[in-house]
């Protein structure tokens, strides 16, 4: 078989309706109508994440034009790099979102969680606790040979935890009702990665009920978007916070940009004020967090970290 005869083979057998795989416009309209139902029941939430993703490619813009103007900072050999890590977590808070308009909700809550992991080890960039050799593995911006990578592997695991720990574990000196809220908040994130367990929960349990039938494409719930606007909004707001960190040099951002930062910090707190007003336990334990956290030195722009920081 050639690849000719191979590709009419699919045309010929999955062809419905004249399209190609044409069984998927259906599940195309829902996820079309999940996205206009989204869009028009939660307009605040949409406000306000629209708003911050415009706000974070404007700074990366500004970092690049800096760049341009400038040159790359000197005695700053990871900035490039840690540019480019605000860019990774830029493009994965935007596939959340894109899962969110689509109708999978949970999807998005599940890559959330990785996302929220980058931004905590980051912070321990941010506080001098860690370098960025070390969270990412990389010595020298050089992946290790072959015969080094189970080490480096291991190495880059064992320093996570300990960042991960230090920031919002055991050993971050956190109250111990906020740390066990915390822990609750990072176990939804692992439930839902591992068995998609917040999906069987919230998404199946209508039809195991035989109150509705089985939608096999997206249908719009309040619970499963409820629970990822809550997460998409407690780790936008740490992005926020972080944004600071890529100017190359103090005061490199205009006052207009920092104008615009103190705003939107305020909005994303104003947001997860509004848990607690709702009585839920997670938004005061969450302010707590930010506040004790992801509250940096000041003037806060980029420094080369060498991990000194030990203390925090």
């Amino acid at each position: 078989m050639n690849v000719a005869e191979w590709q009419k083979r699919l045309q010929d057998n999955f062809t419905v309706n004249g399209v190609i795989g044409g069984g998927l416009l259906k599940i195309i309209d829902q996820e079309q109508a999940c996205g206009e139902y989204f869009v028009g029941t939660f307009h605040g939430q949409n406000v306000l994440i629209d708003s911050f993703q415009s706000f974070y490619i404007n700074t990366l813009e500004n970092a690049l034009v800096w760049v341009a103007k400038h040159g790359w900072p000197k005695g700053s050999e990871n900035y490039a790099p840690i540019l480019l890590y605000y860019v990774i977590m830029f493009r994965r808070f935007r596939a959340c979102e894109n899962l969110l308009l689509k109708g999978y909700p949970l999807d998005g809550y599940a890559l959330l969680r990785d996302l929220k992991d980058r931004v905590i080890l980051l912070a321990g960039i941010a506080h001098n606790i860690t370098t960025f050799a070390r969270i990412s593995g990389l010595g020298g911006g050089q992946a290790p040979k072959y015969e080094g990578r189970n080490e480096a592997k291991r190495n880059r695991k064992a320093e996570e935890r300990r960042v991960l720990d230090k920031i919002i574990g055991k050993k971050s000196k956190l109250p111990p009702d906020i740390i066990e809220e915390l822990h609750k908040w990072e176990q939804l994130f692992h439930d839902e990665v591992h068995g998609s367990k917040l999906s069987f929960s919230t998404e199946s349990l209508d039809w195991i009920r035989g109150t509705a039938p089985l939608s096999i494409g997206p249908t719009p719930k309040e619970s499963p978007i409820a629970m990822y606007m809550n997460r998409a909004t407690e780790v936008g707001w740490l992005l926020v916070r972080l944004l600071p960190y890529l100017q190359p040099a103090e005061n490199a951002f205009s006052a207009e940009w920092h104008r615009k930062h103190e705003i939107l910090d305020d909005s994303f707190r104003y947001g997860q004020e509004g848990l607690s007003r709702l009585g839920k336990k997670i938004g005061n334990a969450f302010i707590k967090f930010v506040d004790e956290k992801f509250l940096f030195r000041k003037p806060f722009y980029y420094f080369e970290a060498d991990g000194s920081g030990l203390d925090l």
